[in-house]
């Protein structure tokens, strides 16, 4: 299993066909099954573009920009272990994280409820961008982009808000994590040690960390909505719209924090170190403080 593991010394014909019909072949499942589950029902037009900048005060860009920079440092994996030079690697793994992203923004463009988003698109890029930079620059990852979630309590809020919540978010823990922006951070993670000279006694597995995050969204651009959640609010009947814009206020979250960069924890497991890498995908739950766009300071003794 280790001899498996490891990446090859020299390229290894067998092992890169391997995952690039692997990669191939899950890549067409997975376009088959959201164009299936999400798009297949709603109705298609001609290519045309949505501005969509103000929308979840930008909070779903770093969402673009997290998952084009994970997907990039994945599929650099997986070549690198097929033994393929690095500077190839690099190059293969930002086009595979960009292209897997570039399939949901075509798939948006064609979509009449959605459209080609310019921000999307420059998001997914830079996420892709910024993984192979580094790798071009250090041959690792010094800054490492992370994510972490909470669960929001809407139980507090009345019977209106609730069932939009619901709506919007889903109501399984699942769902809650992946839909609801409002219980969700990213994070950008140095590591001060990489950056020292080697003989530094500074912590090498220890993170300065900042966050980003958004509060009281119930809606993409304002929390206006229609009773049917099918009908986005520009096409809603006037006098059936719910309006809590004044009610729950949207602002932004800042956050300053520490964290744990597990892949600098030593290990002779190969089994370990993959798991290790695994768990560098999230921020380490530790003491934070926030300071928000409403002026006000927030200490938590652990923030997830």
């Amino acid at each position: 299993m280790r001899e498996f593991l490891t990446p090859a010394e020299t390229f290894n014909k067998t092992r890169f066909t391997t995952i690039l019909a692997s990669e191939v072949a899950l890549y067409s499942g997975a376009t088959v099954a959201l164009y299936n589950y999400w798009y297949k029902d709603y109705p298609h037009s001609s290519f045309h573009l949505f501005d969509d900048e103000g929308e979840w005060l930008q909070h779903d860009k770093f969402g673009h920009f997290y998952t084009a920079y994970f997907e990039t440092n994945l599929t650099t994996g997986f070549y690198n272990w097929t033994g393929m030079q690095d500077k190839n690697t690099y190059w293969v793994g930002a086009v595979s994280g960009s292209v897997l992203q570039l399939t949901i923004e075509i798939f948006d463009g064609f979509s009449d409820k959605w459209g080609f988003s310019v921000g999307d698109f420059a998001a997914n890029t830079l996420g892709a961008g910024i993984s192979m930079t580094q790798n071009y620059l250090w041959d690792e990852q010094r800054i490492v982009f992370k994510y972490s979630a909470h669960f929001v309590d809407y139980s507090k809020e009345d019977q209106l808000v609730q069932e939009r919540a619901a709506a919007l978010f889903g109501t399984t823990g699942p769902e809650k994590v992946l839909k609801d922006y409002n219980g969700s951070t990213y994070w950008m993670s140095a590591n001060p040690s990489q950056f020292m000279k080697p003989e530094t006694k500074f912590p090498k597995w220890l993170m300065i960390s900042a966050g980003y995050g958004a509060q009281g969204m119930l809606g993409g651009f304002d929390n206006i909505w229609c009773p049917d959640a099918a009908i986005s609010p520009e096409f809603c009947d006037p006098d059936m719209l719910i309006d809590y814009s004044d009610e729950i206020e949207r602002y932004r979250q800042y956050y300053l924090s520490f964290d744990i960069d597990f892949s600098q924890i030593k290990t002779n497991s190969l089994m370990l170190h993959y798991v290790f890498n695994v768990l560098n995908l999230f921020k380490f739950p530790a003491p934070a403080l926030e300071i928000n766009g409403n002026g006000k300071v927030k200490f938590y003794p652990v923030y997830f």
